[in-house]
C-alpha cells in the first residue's frame, strides 16, 4: 500500500543497497449477475478482472469500508478457502472464487450499496449500488367505479408497489394521450380529470412497469351522469284509436342512470311507472292527454312529454271536445299544445325539480 506521506510507491528491501518499488493499487470493477436482481431471487457481485494471488477480501453494506458494523464477511482464500461472517451477514451471503459475495433470497431491504476490499497487494474495490427489484404484483385502481356528473372531476388513484419506476394509464385498452385538461401526479400514480365529458365515461386501468416486469390493473369503471333534457313519446300525437284496439306509448328520454317514469291521463297518476304504456281502450273516459314523466335522481333532472289520444267508434265520442284542457306549472319552461281536428298535438317540456 502507499506509505503516509503520499510517496507513490514504499521501497521493500530485498538484497544488499537494492529495493524495488511496488507498483500503484488497482482498482477493480463490481460486475452484477444478473444486472437486475428479482425479490425472491440471487445475485453474485463479482470483481473484475479476478483478482490474483488474492489473499482476503473483505465485503461491506455500505460505499465505504470505514464503519465496522457495514462488514459482511472476511474470505480468506490461502491457504484453505475460509469465511468470516461480520455483523451486516443475514444468513444468506456466501464468498466463492475470485471473492465473488452470493446473495440469496433477495429481499427489497438488500437494496444498496456494496463495498469490496482486497488483499493481495492492496488492491481494493469500487463501490457498486445494487437495485433489488421485486417482479410487480397487479395493481389496482381506487376506485374501482365511480359515477360522477357531467361537467365534474373524478380522481383515480393507481395502487402499486414502490419499485414500479413507470406508471401508464389507459382508456378502454387505449393509452391515455396527455392533455391540458387530464391531470396527472408527479409520479403518474394518480390521474384526475376536470370538467368531464360524456367521452370520459369509460374503463380506466393503469399499468406498471420495472426492469424485470410489468402488469396492469383491472378496470375501474367510470360512469358519466346526465340528463334528461327531454322527453318524447312514441307514435307521436294526435292519434285517433278506434275502440277497442291496442295502443303502446313509449316514452324516449336520453338519461345516464336510467330515469324513472311516470304515467298520467288527464292529470290523474295513473299508477304505470315503466318506459312503456300499453292499453285497449274499452270506454269512452279512457280518451284524453297522456303525459309521460323522467326524473333522474342523480342529476336531478326532470322531463315530460304529452300526446292526445281520441278514441273513436260509433258516432262521436262522448264528453271529447275540440280543446284540450292542460294545466299548466310555473316550473316548466314550456308545455306547448295545439287544435288539430279536434284533437291537441303532442307536447313536451323539461325542468330542474319533480
Amino acid at each position: 500500500p502507499p506509505d503516509t506521506q503520499g510517496s507513490p510507491c514504499a521501497p521493500h528491501n530485498l538484497t544488499e543497497g537494492l529495493s524495488l518499488c511496488a507498483p500503484p493499487l488497482p482498482m477493480v470493477t463490481i460486475v452484477l449477475t444478473p444486472p437486475s436482481p428479482v425479490v425472491g431471487g440471487g445475485v453474485s457481485l463479482a470483481p473484475q478482472p479476478p483478482p490474483q494471488d488474492l489473499l482476503t477480501c473483505n465485503w461491506y453494506r455500505s460505499a465505504t469500508v470505514t464503519d465496522p458494523n457495514s462488514l459482511i464477511l472476511i474470505y480468506v482464500q490461502y491457504p484453505n478457502p475460509v469465511q468470516n461472517n461480520g455483523p451486516a451477514h443475514t444468513g444468506r451471503e456466501t464468498a466463492g472464487p475470485g471473492c465473488a459475495l452470493n446473495i440469496a433470497g433477495l429481499t427489497l431491504s438488500d437494496t444498496g450499496s456494496y463495498t469490496v476490499q482486497i488483499q493481495r497487494a492492496g488492491t481494493h474495490g469500487n463501490a457498486l449500488s445494487v437495485p433489488c427489484t421485486e417482479i410487480l404484483p397487479k395493481p389496482t385502481v381506487t376506485p374501482n367505479q365511480t359515477l360522477v356528473l357531467e361537467n365534474g372531476t373524478f380522481t383515480l388513484t393507481c395502487n402499486s408497489s414502490p419499485s414500479a419506476n413507470t406508471v401508464l394509464w389507459l382508456r378502454d385498452g387505449a393509452s391515455l394521450v396527455p392533455s391540458e385538461r387530464l391531470g396527472l401526479s408527479p409520479d403518474n400514480r394518480t390521474l384526475t380529470v376536470p370538467n368531464v365529458t360524456r367521452g370520459d365515461d369509460a374503463a380506466y386501468q393503469c399499468e406498471v412497469r420495472n426492469p424485470v416486469s410489468t402488469n396492469r390493473s383491472e378496470p375501474s369503471t367510470v360512469m358519466v351522469a346526465y340528463g334528461p333534457n327531454s322527453a318524447q313519446i312514441d307514435p307521436p300525437g294526435p292519434i285517433a284509436l278506434t275502440l277497442g284496439l291496442l295502443l303502446n306509448l313509449t316514452c324516449i328520454a336520453d338519461s345516464v342512470p336510467a330515469p324513472s317514469y311516470r304515467w298520467v291521463l288527464n292529470g290523474t297518476d295513473s299508477k304505470e311507472t315503466g318506459s312503456s304504456l300499453t292499453f285497449n281502450p274499452t270506454t269512452w273516459a279512457q280518451q284524453g292527454t297522456y303525459e309521460c314523466w323522467t326524473h333522474n335522481p342523480v342529476t336531478g333532472r326532470t322531463a315530460w312529454a304529452s300526446v292526445a289520444v281520441r278514441v273513436t267508434g260509433t258516432g262521436e265520442s262522448p264528453g271529447w271536445s275540440n280543446t284540450l284542457q292542460t294545466q299548466g306549472s310555473q316550473v316548466w319552461h314550456q308545455r306547448p299544445s295545439a287544435v288539430l281536428g279536434g284533437a291537441g298535438l303532442q307536447g313536451a317540456g323539461w325542468g330542474d325539480c319533480g
